[in-house]
């Protein structure tokens, strides 16, 4: 288990690094749908199955759902035409 804990640290720490990266450059959605994911994978696996806290497993997957809601709207946010313009 000592690996799995280290292999989720590690992501967490990396993952957090990025989506501060992210937020410095003024792009909030992508640095939820970075961080939120992160952190709802650690609730998961530390909280929900290795101590079998129900509420925490259930807590992470609601963080995970709401980083892939961030995604989504930085997705669309970038990647459609404001109105007015014409798509390329």
């Amino acid at each position: 288990m000592r690996i799995a804990m280290a292999v989720m640290t590690v992501l967490f720490v990396l993952s957090s690094a990025s989506a501060i990266n992210f937020a410095l450059k003024g792009r909030w959605w992508t640095a939820g749908g970075v961080f939120l994911p992160s952190v709802g994978l650690v609730a998961i696996l530390f909280g929900g199955v290795e101590r079998q806290n129900t509420p925490l497993f259930w807590l992470g997957c609601l963080l995970v759902v709401a980083g892939f809601g961030a995604e989504a709207a930085d997705h669309w946010r970038t990647r459609t035409p404001a109105k007015g313009q014409k798509a390329r």
